[in-house]
């Protein structure tokens, strides 16, 4: 195998990588577009390197790390991951973000429920910049009253 292809290997076993980071790392350690580009497609080949997979480990870090689907989505582009792959993944959460929004509420509010105006202002501004929709904060408020 290429110089390349084992430097991509040591990348992979460190932590995942999408196809595009795992590019521009080779590229940044000296080797050309085209050995940056035969490696990648050799650990495509082997499954050492998907970016389904890569989106399923970081979506599922960022989740646990109190972020919404509109960071993780914005984060998963920057890193070249194909939109509609995006998209499928945040689809299948479809139904826990309202859980995982009141998780991180709960967490930065400390359990306070009695909060003022401008307190329950802040933690919306909080959960907007978490990535978390307008549509999901209004569910967590109306949670919160029951």
């Amino acid at each position: 195998m290429t110089k390349a292809f084992d430097c991509a290997v040591r990348l992979l076993s460190r932590r995942e990588h999408s196809a595009l980071e795992l590019c521009d790392k080779l590229k940044q350690k000296g080797y050309s577009a085209i050995e940056a580009k035969k490696a990648l497609d050799e650990c495509q080949r082997l499954d050492l390197q998907s970016d389904r997979r890569f989106v399923e480990i970081c979506s599922r870090s960022r989740i646990r790390q109190g972020y919404g689907p509109l960071k993780i989505s914005q984060e998963l582009s920057s890193k070249g991951i194909d939109k509609e792959l995006i998209h499928q993944f945040l689809q299948q959460e479809q139904d826990n973000w309202l859980t995982y929004a009141l998780d991180v509420w709960h967490k930065k509010s400390r359990g306070q429920c009695d909060l003022s105006f401008d307190e329950l202002q802040k933690q919306q501004r909080f959960l907007l910049y978490r990535g978390f929709g307008m549509d999901t904060i209004v569910q967590v408020k109306k949670e919160l009253k029951k």
